[in-house]
Formats: structure tokens, sequence, C-alpha cells
């Protein structure tokens, strides 16, 4: 009977750190994709364009991943009554809320936009570690195939990795002119507001010192009634058109802010 009682303190020890280990692995969490693709957004193209470009998109991402990347099932259901989702929102705060519902290590959201023969593509990618995502975009003017070539370089291009010749050796030319990617061109949108913005405020400058001026010069010819009348009446047409050249500064201004000409979302 001795014998037997180191044995069962032995077995249940042993039965003890069992369970102990049984539990601990039940406690760890399931093996989670680290990267999701949230279906794009498209406007001058049907839902089912979208969906399609989306999903070469998605192939070819998949085979530049290292990683495994979450199905879509299971992202839809999970960004549900997100902007995200609904709205196809790529901003700084859907992403983040985006990338939280999924609990991902990295999210990649984006839209597709047709305009006058034009294709134009926005993604982002966010970081689980970053509080900033990292933005891509083109634009390619030409047939559909063209794009879709564009498309898939640019997944593996965002996976850090250099595209394959099968994808490489069937890329076609960009048909958009030079004038077209000179005015496209977010700097130059910008650089149009602001020119218009500092010509209007020269001209304030210039026309508000002229009626400082014309108001001294008044002043001092006030016992000169014809002498006074004119410089005030000159005071008055700079200070007008100095009102008008504020407002036109003003209005370039608010004109490139409400626009987004000077957002950095491209």
């Amino acid at each position: 009977m001795k014998r037997l009682l180191p044995l069962c303190v032995f077995l249940g020890f042993a039965f003890l750190f069992g369970q102990t280990e049984s539990t601990q692995e039940e406690a760890k969490p399931k093996d989670i994709s680290p990267i999701a693709a949230v279906q794009f957004s498209g406007s001058g193209i049907t839902d089912l364009e979208t969906q399609v470009l989306f999903n070469r998109f998605l192939e070819e991402l998949t085979k530049a991943s290292d990683n495994s990347l979450m199905d879509q099932e299971n992202i839809n259901e999970k960004i549900t009554g997100l902007e995200i989702g609904t709205a196809g929102c790529i901003s700084d705060e859907c992403l983040q809320a985006g990338l939280s519902a999924l609990g991902v290590q990295q999210l990649l959201a984006g839209s597709i936009n047709f305009t006058k023969n034009k294709y134009k593509l926005k993604v982002r990618k966010l970081d689980a570690a970053k509080s900033k995502p990292k933005k891509y975009s083109f634009r390619y003017k030409g047939e559909p195939d063209g794009f879709i070539t564009e498309l898939e370089v640019l997944a593996w291009e965002i996976m850090g990795k250099e595209a394959p010749e099968r994808l490489t050796g069937k890329r076609k030319p960009n048909q958009e002119s030079m004038i077209e990617k000179i005015v496209e061109n977010p700097m130059f949108g910008k650089a149009v507001v602001l020119a218009a913005a500092g010509f209007a405020g020269s001209s304030y400058v210039k026309n508000a010192g002229g009626a400082k001026t014309s108001k001294e010069a008044a002043k001092s010819m006030k016992d000169y009634k014809p002498g006074y009348d004119a410089h005030m009446e000159s005071a008055d047409s700079a200070q007008m058109k100095a009102n008008l050249s504020l407002a036109a500064a003003i209005g370039a201004l608010a004109y490139g802010y409400f626009t987004g000409v000077f957002s950095d979302d491209d």
C-alpha cells in the first residue's frame, strides 16, 4: 500500500499537468489571416465589372503574398455596418475602424473610377503598427485588358515584390496624353489655385496701399475741396478694388479646400 501511494501522487500530478496544458492550448486564439482586402468601390462601371476587376487584383495579391488572406465572406460579415463596407470609404478613420473590426495586421481597400475613357485607381494599405496608410494610385487610358494588367502588377508592388514576366510582358502603353498627365496631376491643381490666390493677394496689397496713400494726400488738401474730393474718390476706388481682390483670394483658397485640391488623398 505504501508503494502505491507515491505512484498515485505521481499520476495525480501528471493528470493535473495534462489538464493545464490542454486548457492553455484551448485558450490560444485561432490563427487569423494577417491580411484582408476589402471589396473595391466603383463608379462609372457596373457592380459586376467592379467585382471582376477586384477578383483579378485579389488573385494576384494572393499569389504575391507570403501570408494567407482573409476570405471575403468573413470580411463582409465583420465589416457590416461600417462605412468602409457600405460606402467604400477609404479615409484614415474608415481604414482604422475596418482594421479593428477584422483584427488583421494589414488592411487593403480601394476605389475604381471610370470616366472619359480613363480608369483611375486608388488603393490604401494600413498596417496595424502604423497610424497612416500607404497610398497607391494610377490613371490608365486605354482598353480594359491594359488596365487589368496594370491592376495585377500593382498587386505585386503592394506586396513589395517585382511582378512576374507573364504580367510585365503583356503591359500596354498608357494612351494618356502629356497635357492630360499635367492637368490631372494633383500638383497642377494646387499650383493653379495658389497662383490665383497669390495674384489676388498681391492685387489686394497694392490697392490697399494705394487707398491709404490717397487718403493721406486728401488729408493734406482738406482746405482745397477739389483736390480733397479727387484724392478721396481715388482712395474709394482703390479700396473697392482691394476688397474685391481680397474676396477673390479667399474664394480661390476656399475653392481649393472644398474641392479637395489641397487634400493628399491621391
